[in-house]
Parts: C-alpha cells; sequence; structure tokens
C-alpha cells in the first residue's frame, strides 16, 4: 500500500507526556520501552485538531474517521504511526550545537523508502554499525568530537553528507539549518545515543500561583521537554477502506505547517514544523 513519510522539525520544545511518575522528572516524555528513544504517540490526533474540515477536499470524515458517537464510527481511510526520533540537538563547542543520531534509528526511517539510494544508505550504515561507545562518525574531518562533556574519536564518514543533504532538501526550514544539516551531523552507537536521548533533554521546573498572587505551598514540579531542534518522522499509509485519493490531500495540506504537538501549548511549546521528506533515485 502506498505510504508517506512526513517530518517533524521542532520549532519549539516539546513535550509528549506519559503522566506523572515518582522521581525526579514528575512529567517525563513519551519512550520506546526497550531502546528508551523518545516516541509521540497520537500523532493522528494532533493532525485533526490542526486541520479544519474545509481544507480537505475529501473531508476530515474520510481520512481521520468518524467521531465517537451511539450511531457507532466509521473508521478512517489512512494509518497513521507514531513519531519516532530521527535526530537529536546535543551542545557542541565548536558548532554550537549538533544533531546526533545511530545505526538503528536510520535503518528503521531508511527502511520506509523503496528505492535505490535508500538502500545503498542502509549498506553503508550497516557497514559501519560497528560503532563502540567512545567512537562517532561525522561529517567533517576530525580527530575528536564533543558531546556536551562527552568527548569521542571522531570518524569521517561521506555517507552522512547524502543523507543530511537529502534531509535538507526536504525539510521546511530556512537555508542556515539546512546548510547545517549537510555538515553537522554525528552518528553514535545505538547505546551511547540511547543514554544521550535519556539524559540530554530539557528539564523544566515549573510552579502554581495561587490566586493571591503567590506560589502555592509544595505546587513545584519538573517537566521533561525534546529540546527545539530535534528532528522526527512518522509515516501515514493507506487503508484498505482507502480510493488512493486521501494520501495525496493530506499531503497537500500538512507539507510546510507548523502544528502543535503534545501539551503545554498555551505556554508556547509543542509547535513543529510538517514536511514530506523523499528519497528518490
Amino acid at each position: 500500500m502506498t505510504s508517506k513519510v512526513f517530518l517533524l522539525y521542532a520549532e519549539t520544545q516539546i513535550h509528549a507526556g506519559r503522566g506523572a511518575e515518582v522521581g525526579i522528572v514528575d512529567l517525563p516524555i513519551q519512550r520506546e520501552r526497550t531502546t528508551r528513544f523518545p516516541i509521540i504517540q497520537g500523532i493522528k490526533g494532533a493532525l485533526r485538531a490542526n486541520i479544519k474540515d474545509e481544507e480537505l477536499k475529501v473531508g476530515k470524515e474520510k481520512i481521520f474517521g468518524s467521531e465517537p458517537s451511539d450511531e457507532g464510527t466509521l473508521p478512517g481511510r489512512l494509518a497513521f504511526s507514531e513519531a519516532k526520533i530521527l535526530l537529536f540537538p546535543v551542545r557542541n563547542p565548536e558548532q554550537l550545537f549538533v544533531w546526533v543520531t545511530c545505526p538503528l534509528v536510520l535503518i528503521r526511517f531508511l527502511k520506509n523508502f523503496n528505492s535505490k539510494s535508500a538502500l545503498n544508505l542502509i549498506e553503508n550504515i550497516e557497514k559501519n554499525s560497528q560503532l563502540d561507545d567512545k567512537t562517532a562518525l561525522t561529517t567533517n574531518e576530525r580527530e575528536t568530537i564533543w558531546l556536551e562533556e562527552i568527548r569521542l574519536k571522531a570518524q569521517k564518514a561521506e555517507f552522512l553528507s547524502m543523507f543530511g543533504g537529502k534531509i535538507s532538501e526536504s525539510i521546511v526550514t530556512t537555508d542556515y539549518i539546512k546548510e547545517k544539516l549537510k555538515k553537522d551531523l554525528v552518528v553514535v552507537s545505538d547505546s551511547m545515543f540511547s543514554r544521550i536521548v535519556e539524559t540530554m533533554t530539557e528539564v523544566v521546573p515549573r510552579i502554581r500561583i495561587s490566586e493571591k498572587g503567590v506560589v502555592e505551598t509544595g505546587a513545584l514540579w519538573y517537566e521533561e521537554y525534546l529540546p527545539q531542534d530535534t528532528i522526527m518522522y512518522f509515516v501515514v499509509r493507506e487503508t484498505t477502506y482507502s480510493d488512493g485519493s486521501e494520501l495525496q490531500t493530506l499531503e497537500e495540506v500538512l507539507n510546510g505547517r507548523i502544528i502543535s504537538v503534545g501539551g503545554k501549548e498555551t505556554v508556547g511549546k509543542g509547535l513543529a514544523m510538517v514536511s514530506e521528506v523523499t528519497f528518490n533515485d
């Protein structure tokens, strides 16, 4: 069945929470249980809330399904995956920040494309996948690279520039960011990436103010956010109910659109730019 892959570029910090927990962070973000990689569930609901019915030629009901009612519901004609991490921004003293990823993340992403260029990239990644936790692949010629306080031995990988160029072509953003995407990519081992995305997110303290304008006693909590410039992706596929028009209609409405994802919208969080990504030969 036909599918399209869309990027989510974080214009602000994003909090897609999984509920309160007992620990240092009261409201953590959603993660895969096995890898601890960040995810965002409920993309379908976020898109539905951000798109008006009149914007879609076929109507929202055909794409997302009908609202619950006593008379039953109609299924949507498109299936939406969760959003998965692709590139995670990490502070770097030379480039201010670089985007970090790992072989597992890249291979998962590229498997969504049926093209020779995507297959060639997967082959190159698999050849370079035996990384230890002291080594990183980079787009530039250098001996070492710092990821916050972590110092890694660096090796230049030609395929990274090709991958960065493809993402840069697709993403809807400024020319400055596009150029940075081509040259500031880093690949670390899967285990190192898991530690990075678990320890280098943003943790923000929040307080609650009473009606008297003072901080309420005990009303202090900590929320976890994906940092601005995080890049994620999600996949939209046609279902057996589709007549072939819904996916193209959705792509026309989504490409280059800023949507609200996750919570904390009223405090200026959760804004992400959507753009379709392709790997054509």
